[in-house]
C-alpha cells in the first residue's frame, strides 16, 4: 500500500511539473539514511518563502488565487539530504490562509520523499507533499479549502487555491 501511494504520488508530481512548464535538466539524487533533528537551527517553519518573481496569471477557471513562492526545502531536507525530523510546520498558502500541519508520515525512495499528514484541529484535513528530481508538488485540502503548490519555473512555484464548484460535480 505504501508503495503504491508513494508512486501515486510520484505520477502526480511529474504530471504536474508537466502541466506547469517542465524543467529540462538533471538534479543528483539526495543521499538518505534517518531523519535528523531540527533542534538548534534557525530555519524558518515556514515551507513557503516570499518571492518577488513575476509568473504569469493562470487562465485555469478552477483556480480561485494564486501567488509565486519559494520552497523552503531546507525545513524538511538537511544538508546532507537527510529528511529531518519534523514534527510540525507552518503551511503558510497566502497572507490570510495558514495552518499548522502536522507530519505522520515521511517515505524515502531513491530521490523521491513523500510527507503525507493533517491540518492540526481542522478535521477531515490531510496534505501531501513529495519531492523528486529537483521539483516540489503539495495538496493541502480541507473542508475550508483545497489548495496546491506546484512548478512554475527554476525555483520559483505557484500556490494556488482551487475553487471546487467549477468542477462537474462541484456546483453544490
Amino acid at each position: 500500500m505504501k508503495v503504491q501511494r508513494l508512486t501515486l504520488c510520484c505520477v502526480l508530481v511529474f504530471l504536474l511539473v508537466g502541466c506547469e512548464g517542465g524543467r529540462a535538466g538533471t538534479v543528483e539524487p539526495l543521499a538518505v539514511s534517518q531523519p535528523t533533528p531540527m533542534t538548534g537551527t534557525s530555519i524558518s517553519q515556514s515551507i513557503f518563502l516570499d518571492t518577488d518573481a513575476v509568473l504569469a496569471a493562470p487562465t485555469d477557471r478552477h483556480i480561485e488565487r494564486w501567488r509565486a513562492v519559494k520552497i523552503n526545502l531546507a525545513l524538511l531536507i538537511d544538508d546532507a539530504g537527510q529528511a529531518r525530523d519534523l514534527k510540525e510546520f507552518t503551511i503558510n498558502l497566502f497572507p490570510d490562509v495558514t495552518y499548522v500541519g502536522v507530519i505522520e508520515q515521511v517515505e524515502q525512495a531513491g530521490d523521491v520523499y513523500s510527507w503525507t499528514g493533517s491540518i492540526k484541529g481542522v478535521e477531515y484535513s490531510y496534505f501531501t507533499m513529495v519531492y523528486t528530481s529537483g521539483a516540489f508538488m503539495g495538496h493541502f485540502a480541507s473542508p475550508l479549502g483545497v489548495y496546491e503548490a506546484a512548478y512554475a519555473r527554476e525555483d520559483v512555484y505557484r500556490v494556488i487555491q482551487i475553487d471546487q464548484s467549477k468542477f462537474p460535480g462541484g456546483e453544490g
